[in-house]
């Protein structure tokens, strides 16, 4: 089984297709998805799913959230399954967004692919990954031999991430503290109110751990 997640009007065969139902979107002309669903509600079987694809989808949750939604994946995939995303390069984008030269159509196409396009309550970017970012985060959720690729579309500038479950997988009980130290690398300090922000980070991987742990 492979899952196409958050899938649009893009239908690729050979996977199961899964996205919001109609009622969720404001400009898609037509619905191909297989199945309608909360990405973040969804659960499978342990190591049941050959592949978990997304394409600009993944800067839409929030960074526990995405941690928790990896560690989940991680679960449902057998040994050597293959996690394949595609998101904004945040940096190439921000270095148009700066260039004083760039003309500001240019810098404001870069600033929607940056924060989102607006047009539907979940059509925000919650978060920026730069490719080394993307190759942190999956280390920490047992993911190996990843394979890093940019291209580039009608201006804008993405980063494309393909890789590998190992052949062990992690207990849920391991991924909390990679969780916990993945996450404390975006605190300011360990100050009493910046480990009350991680707190709320850490209650929020775990609830999506709970959800779409594999059954």
């Amino acid at each position: 089984m492979k899952l196409h997640l958050g899938c649009g009007q893009r239908y690729l065969d050979g996977y199961l297709n899964i996205d919001f139902p109609p009622s969720s979107h404001t400009v898609q002309t037509e619905d191909v998805a297989d199945l309608h669903a909360d990405i973040t509600a969804l659960r499978y079987p342990a190591q049941s799913v050959d592949e978990v694809r997304l394409h600009h989808v993944f800067e839409h949750f929030p960074r526990p959230v995405a941690c928790g939604l990896m560690a989940c994946w991680h679960s449902w995939l057998r040994p050597g399954g293959v996690l394949h995303i595609e998101v904004p390069d945040f940096a190439r984008t921000a270095r148009v967004m700066l260039n004083p030269l760039a003309s500001f159509k240019n810098r404001a196409v870069a600033e929607r692919h940056l924060f989102g396009s607006h047009e539907a309550p979940w059509a925000v970017h919650c978060e920026g990954y730069t490719p080394a970012m993307l190759k942190t985060m999956i280390a920490h959720f047992g993911f190996g031999s990843a394979k890093l690729t940019r291209n580039s579309w009608r201006g804008t500038f993405n980063v494309e991430l393909v890789c590998s479950k190992g052949t062990a997988s992690l207990h849920k009980e391991e991924l909390v503290p990679a969780a916990d130290r993945y996450l404390k690398d975006f605190l300011v300090d360990m100050e009493a109110s910046e480990m009350r922000v991680h707190a709320v980070w850490m209650a929020s991987f775990k609830e999506q751990l709970e959800k779409g742990w594999a059954s």
